[in-house]
């Protein structure tokens, strides 16, 4: 996912950087579901996130930036994650 660090405030507020996200992970958890591969856990998945989001900012996130950054995160997560869960597994190929 590709961040604007500019605006990351802003999209947090509007809820623009949660949907974008849980976006890219609804793909990612139904391929990974499709395989039958195990998904991961909501908060497990977040907490990487936020790590890899934290280091890759410019300037040094604020502690309450990032609090709420990574609650955005984690309802991201929980919410890709649901709706895979509720979706019919596709064919798992043999390997």
């Amino acid at each position: 996912m590709n961040i604007d660090y500019s605006s990351l405030e802003t999209d947090m507020e509007t809820g623009l950087f949660r949907q974008n996200l849980e976006k890219e992970l609804t793909i990612g958890f139904r391929d990974l579901h499709d395989r039958g591969e195990p998904l991961p856990r909501p908060s497990h998945y977040a907490s990487r996130i936020a790590e890899i989001v934290y280091q890759a900012a410019e300037r040094p996130i604020t502690s309450e930036n990032a609090y709420y950054l990574y609650q955005e995160i984690l309802s991201a997560c929980e919410s890709a994650l649901a709706t895979v869960m509720g979706e019919p597994q596709g064919p798992v190929s043999p390997q």
